[in-house]
C-alpha cells in the first residue's frame, strides 16, 4: 500500500513540475524580432533603359523597413552591405548593384522603433534579355551591430520596366 502512495506522490509531483515549467517554456519562445533587428523591403521598383552600345542600365528604388524589437539589448547601428539582382530562381543576373554614397546610412535604429529609407540602386553594362523577361529580385545583406554581424535582404519577385522589344 505505501508503495502505491509514493508512485500516486511521484505522478503528481511529476505533473505539477510540469505545469510550473509551461509558463517558463511559453516565454522562452518569445518571437525573434522582439529582441533584434528585422528589416523588410517594400516597393521595391527597376527600370532598364538600353544604350547607344548594346547593353542596358538599370536604375530603381526600394523602401527598407528597419525595426529593433522592444526586447532587444539596445540600439542597432546599421550599414549597407552588397547588394545584387536574382531572377526567380535565385541565380544572379546582375552581380553587384551600385548604392549610391551619402545615404542615410550607417543609421542608428533605436531599441523599440522603427525606420523606413527609401534606397535607390543602379547597374551599368546590365544584359536586357536576362533582366527584361523578370521576374527578379533584389537581395543583399546590411551589418547589424546588435548582432555583431549581417542580416539578409530580400525582396518580393518585381516585374522591371523595359522599353518594347523593336
Amino acid at each position: 500500500m505505501e508503495r502505491v502512495a509514493i508512485r500516486g506522490y511521484r505522478r503528481q509531483m511529476r505533473w505539477l513540475f510540469g505545469l510550473w515549467l509551461l509558463p517558463a517554456c511559453l516565454l522562452a519562445c518569445g518571437d525573434k524580432s522582439a529582441v533584434s533587428l528585422s528589416v523588410e523591403v517594400t516597393s521595391a521598383s527597376l527600370s532598364v533603359q538600353p544604350t547607344p552600345f548594346g547593353d542596358a542600365t538599370l536604375s530603381g528604388l526600394f523602401q527598407l523597413v528597419l525595426s529593433v524589437g522592444p526586447e532587444a539589448s539596445g540600439s542597432s547601428t546599421v550599414s549597407l552591405g552588397n547588394f545584387s539582382l536574382e531572377n526567380a530562381a535565385g541565380v544572379a543576373i546582375v552581380d553587384v548593384l551600385t548604392l549610391p554614397t551619402g545615404s542615410a546610412f550607417p543609421l542608428v535604429v533605436a531599441k523599440g522603433s522603427s525606420q523606413q529609407v527609401s534606397q535607390p540602386v543602379s547597374a551599368e553594362s546590365v544584359d536586357s534579355a536576362l533582366v527584361c523577361p523578370g521576374p527578379v529580385r533584389i537581395v543583399g545583406s546590411l551589418m547589424d551591430s546588435l548582432k555583431g554581424g549581417t542580416v539578409p535582404v530580400r525582396s518580393e519577385l518585381i516585374t522591371p520596366d523595359c522599353p518594347p522589344a523593336t
